[in-house]
């Protein structure tokens, strides 16, 4: 990705340069083989960044279930928290005028 690939380019620099290459692939104006050329670096730099996204939503997975105490959700599917408890209402618990209820 850089001139003598020496330093990895991080996805900032990279989407960066995603976007400019299609801002000038959307102005026209470019031979076939210009074209042609700055689809592949853009192709090269989506799998680049893609790359880049996947090893961050692993790194954000393994330390989010690195983090999450043993059991606390144990139980229920897919380590989803429970349901919120439905409380029935009060049948002494009455208005006079429903349209001007505090909530």
């Amino acid at each position: 990705m850089t001139p003598d690939d020496a330093q990895p380019l991080g996805f900032e620099d990279a989407f960066r340069q995603l976007t400019e290459i299609a801002e000038g692939m959307e102005k026209g104006g470019l031979t076939l083989a210009e074209a042609t050329a700055r689809f592949e670096q853009g192709m090269k730099l989506v799998q680049h960044c893609n790359h880049l996204l996947d090893t961050a939503e692993l790194e954000i997975t393994q330390l989010r279930d690195s983090y999450q105490r043993p059991g606390l959700t144990a139980g229920y599917q897919n380590n989803s928290a429970p349901p919120p408890f439905d409380y029935p209402p009060d049948d002494d618990e009455t208005y006079e005028d429903e349209e001007n209820l505090p909530f």
